[in-house]
């Protein structure tokens, strides 16, 4: 699952989201939700990763960042 797919289910904005995962501005959670072939992209530090991977308990990986699944 894509972090955006788990934001979207949650019913969490990305101003949400970016605060439950301690980042300053919506912008770097919009960033980290884009599709791997937008320009604007951007992946997740190690920090910020674990985050998410306890946020989501195990639902987003870090293997979701980087593959994508049918």
């Amino acid at each position: 699952m894509t972090l955006d797919q788990w934001r979207i289910k949650k019913r969490l904005s990305y101003r949400k989201l970016a605060k439950l995962l301690g980042t300053r501005h919506a912008t770097i959670a919009r960033r980290w939700c884009m599709p791997p072939d937008s320009e604007e992209r951007a992946i997740p530090s190690a920090k910020y990763m674990d985050l998410i991977v306890q946020l989501t308990n195990g639902a987003v990986t870090p293997n979701d960042f980087y593959l994508q699944r049918n």
